[in-house]
């Protein structure tokens, strides 16, 4: 009785913690960008709504890949590589795209759920990113 019960608190106990696998499955999947805030290191300010472009992310297990296009529908900037999820540390190394200055480099971000948002935010190269990501799935 005593090896039951240990048994039972045991699969309790990892029933009740949530996993790295589970982290990274809440964010899989497609998002589109709402809106977005980014602050320069001189204190410029950009503010950009889906009206100013559209910007699809999907990400799978580890695998992240994004296009923009500008509001006239020219092309803006394509990447992909990898992620990672643990708690609200999001960090994304791109591998492959359009903007060679930000290849093989490791960005932190934090990453924060609410309903069917993502609340992306953090730096980039000395800028500011507060974003705001639409589940589309």
């Amino acid at each position: 009785m005593k090896h039951l019960a240990l048994w039972v608190f045991i699969i309790f106990c990892c029933a009740a913690t949530p996993s790295q696998a589970t982290e990274a499955t809440s964010l899989q999947g497609s998002w589109t960008l709402q809106s977005a805030v980014y602050t320069k290191a001189d204190g410029t300010v950009i503010k950009l709504s889906a009206d100013d472009l559209k910007s699809v992310k999907i990400l799978s297990k580890g695998h992240f890949s994004f296009v923009t296009v500008n509001k006239d529908g020219s092309f803006s900037s394509a990447l992909t590589g990898t992620y990672q999820l643990k708690g609200n540390d999001y960090h994304e190394t791109p591998q492959t795209g359009s903007v060679a200055s930000m290849l093989n480099k490791t960005y932190e971000f934090k990453a924060e759920l609410k309903d069917n948002l993502w609340l992306h935010s953090g730096m980039e190269d000395g800028m500011k990113i507060e974003e705001v990501w639409v589940r589309l799935d």
